[in-house]
């Protein structure tokens, strides 16, 4: 079998371009989302702990409020949850960044963000649904799908939270 210089050069950049094409999908598949969405989401949170909370209950409010025809005092139950998980405990400040800007995590376990949800446990749930647990909006709506899961089940929505109201 003879190659044709033509034939080679063709061959090798087919090749070049499956191989980038599939680079690129392997990295979108693996990279977490982009810096921009992160920052767009938590640039918006204030450093100062008052107006963080204002805006947390803000969207709290925002994404459970629909839920409340079928799961009633829901948005008041999340809020509570949040106030109870995310700074230390029933303190009336519902924050997802510190004052220095990081994600709030527990030093005893994988929990993170204002709703502490577990990583170790919950990443791949998140990587599946293109969630990412560093962005407050994210770590909000992802506390979402956890509370319609449990109440579909016919189970305690608030199940997944030590802080839960029952």
């Amino acid at each position: 079998m003879q190659f044709t210089k033509f034939g080679v050069i063709t061959y090798g950049l087919l090749m070049a371009a499956v191989l980038g094409v599939c680079t690129a999908a392997i990295h979108s598949r693996i990279e977490t989302p982009v810096a921009s969405q992160l920052a767009l989401s938590n640039a918006r949170l204030s450093a100062e702990p008052l107006v963080q909370t204002e805006q947390i209950k803000e969207e709290i409010k925002k994404v459970f409020a629909p839920l409340e025809p079928e799961i009633p005092g829901v948005v008041e139950a999340m809020t509570n949850i949040a106030d109870c998980e995310s700074y230390g405990g029933n303190d009336g400040m519902l924050m997802h960044i510190g004052p220095d800007g990081e994600l709030i995590d527990n030093a005893h376990s994988s929990a993170a963000g204002v709703f502490q949800v577990l990583l170790y446990t919950h990443r791949p749930d998140y990587e599946e649904l293109g969630l990412d647990p560093r962005s407050v909006l994210d770590n909000i709506q992802f506390a979402r799908v956890l509370v319609e899961r449990r109440h579909n089940r016919g189970l305690n929505p608030y199940g997944d939270w030590e802080c839960s109201p029952y």
